[in-house]
């Protein structure tokens, strides 16, 4: 990763913020996957497979964490969003549940 920092503005606190300039991209597409280890997570990507789809993210690395994230999606419809400011994650970031999706994009630090 490189070592480049660039100023964010952390909305949640109104303060800048340095943060990396660039991120780590990983694709998950299933339940039980997990990216290991202390990270701040600043966007999720989502491409459900179906109307209803429902994600929840703990931070673990083994089920029956408690929830830290979770979303409800209706329609069909992909969605990304954007973490302002960054959500921390301290063991790691655990997928939970994984129902209607084809796959979930994480971009993290």
């Amino acid at each position: 990763m490189s070592g480049v920092m660039i100023w964010l503005w952390d909305d949640a606190n109104r303060v800048w913020v340095r943060a990396p300039a660039v991120v780590v991209v990983k694709r998950m597409d299933g339940t039980g996957q997990v990216i290991a280890g202390a990270h701040k997570l600043f966007w999720v990507s989502m491409n459900p497979s179906a109307a209803n789809s429902v994600l929840e993210l703990t931070d673990a690395i083994a089920a029956l964490g408690a929830v830290v994230f979770d979303m409800y999606h209706a329609t069909r419809d992909h969605m990304h969003m954007v973490l302002n400011p960054p959500m921390p994650f301290t063991t790691g970031i655990y997928l939970e549940t994984f129902t209607s999706f084809t796959s979930v994009m994480f971009g993290y630090v």
